[in-house]
């Protein structure tokens, strides 16, 4: 295990009831807002509760969480937005985005992380995943349980371009944050899971 597996964290959400989860409406969904950078007339991008019923209305705070979470993708407030935006960090385009609680209201002031690229740097011979990757993608992608970073790919990366960045070459994309910036990210509904944490006492 190399020291960067100590100065990392996932970002994953905490599982409950009451946790709004972010969902497209139909025309952002068409759209490949998770992967690429859209022109302004495509936003905001809409999304609703997908977690929402008929009979589960009343569970929801009024008052939606700083960070919501979209699979492991996440949208985040204008304040958090505006940390993350000063840092310039390469592939990361924070696109507008508007959510619709419960009870019909919009909030306007979220941004969606969209990570035009991913990095690559789990160390294949210290993780544990399945051998063969899943087929249905354009490039490789494993299914990973637990997690050890490659010291030597992110020793050749400055720090700066990768405080915060979306894992590759896995089929779920995990966000991880240094922790230099974990400050900003470690808001109420979130868990910052060590990555010698994750798959082994975490869960997700």
């Amino acid at each position: 295990m190399s020291h960067y597996d100590s100065e990392y964290y996932f970002i994953c959400y905490q599982s409950a009831e009451n946790r709004p989860i972010l969902a497209a409406d139909a025309a952002t969904a068409d759209l490949p807002y998770s992967s690429q950078a859209l022109p302004a007339s495509a936003l905001p991008l809409q999304f609703i509760n997908g977690a929402l019923t008929e009979s589960n209305k009343g569970i929801f705070s009024d008052s939606p969480p700083e960070i919501l979470f979209h699979g492991s993708d996440i949208a985040v407030k204008h304040a958090i937005y505006q940390r993350l935006a000063a840092m310039e960090l390469p592939g990361l385009v924070p696109q507008a985005a508007s959510y619709c609680d419960h009870k019909g209201q919009r909030h306007d002031d979220y941004y969606f992380l969209t990570f035009t690229r991913s990095l690559d740097c789990w160390d294949r011979s210290l993780s544990y995943y399945a051998p063969e990757p899943l087929s249905g993608f354009a490039d490789l992608r494993y299914e990973v349980v637990s997690y050890q970073l490659c010291a030597q790919t992110l020793a050749s990366i400055p720090l700066s371009q990768r405080r915060l960045f979306k894992m590759g070459a896995t089929t779920e994309g995990w966000l991880l944050a240094h922790e230099s910036i974990a400050d900003i990210l470690d808001r109420p509904g979130v868990t910052l899971v060590p990555v010698r944490d994750f798959g082994t006492v975490f869960f997700p």
